[in-house]
């Protein structure tokens, strides 16, 4: 029966797997395009609920572009860039582990790409941090989840995961996450860049020098970067944005050198390539 799915979905896309030629944008599914379109004024909202700019250094509408940045980079995954014809099986895993989250699962779940155990962390305001856990105000506005009621882990996850599969609130909960990674910036020192907050909605990590001995995160910030024109055409209406793509270097912190900063009117937004 799986095989029959998948096959039929192969063909259902067939015509959409590919970028037509010459377009230098990476692929995101039409439908998926549609969805950005309708949620982007909940971005915005959400953007402007939790960005914190006296740390960040950014507008609510560039975070609002780091929020769509991540999730433009997490509708697809690494092999499905490596081998497009996957991408039409997609959906298929997507619906999968939210199947099994809704059994008591902890698997990451579209369209944020949060697993219930992190979502947990931001209900309860923690920011983990080495040798402990901060509070902080992080709120997620919309949530009807009652945690006192929900003492048994597998029902936890599971109506979290009811949560976090709504569109609009997988929003605010990214958000959420990303005003987590601007307070766990905050204390260790690390200056703010969209690059640092995909860091830390990937890999839980901030520091630069962290992100440069984690491949992974290297790899995630490197995908993302690709969607950068997409977020910013998305958030801020401009089509002839192009971004510079320098090769992955050195991240620097607080205290070191600031990168240039990109052509106006995104000059505000942080680069630390």
């Amino acid at each position: 029966m799986l095989a029959a799915l998948a096959a039929s979905a192969l063909i259902h896309v067939a015509g959409e797997l590919f970028a037509a030629p010459g377009q230098a944008d990476p692929y995101v599914r039409p439908a998926f395009a549609r969805s950005m379109e309708r949620l982007r004024p909940a971005i915005l909202a959400a953007a402007a609920r939790h960005n914190r700019p006296e740390i960040s250094h950014m507008t609510d509408r560039e975070f609002a572009v780091v929020v769509a940045l991540l999730l433009y980079n997490e509708h697809f995954g690494w092999l499905e860039d490596e081998v497009p014809p996957l991408r039409a099986l997609t959906p298929l895993y997507q619906a999968a582990q939210v199947d099994i989250n809704r059994l008591g699962g902890n698997l990451s779940v579209w369209p944020s790409n949060l697993r219930p155990s992190v979502a947990l962390e931001i209900l309860r305001q923690e920011v983990p941090v080495r040798g402990g856990v901060l509070v902080r105000p992080v709120r997620v506005a919309g949530s009807r989840l009652n945690l006192a009621a929900l003492p048994d882990e597998r029902a936890r996850n599971a109506a979290i995961t009811a949560e976090i599969t709504r569109p609009e609130l997988a929003v605010e909960y990214l958000a959420a996450n990303l005003e987590r990674g601007l307070y766990r910036a905050q204390h260790e020192g690390v200056a703010v860049t969209w690059q640092v907050l995909a860091a830390w909605h990937n890999q839980g990590i901030v520091a630069p020098a962290d992100i440069r001995a984690n491949p992974t995160a290297r790899d995630y910030i490197r995908r993302t970067e690709a969607y950068l024109p997409t977020a910013q055409r998305l958030i801020l209406g401009h089509e002839d944005i192009r971004v510079p793509h320098p090769p992955f270097g050195l991240v620097r912190g607080s205290q070191g050198e600031r990168s240039p900063p990109w052509p106006s009117p995104y000059r505000r937004m942080p680069v630390v390539l």
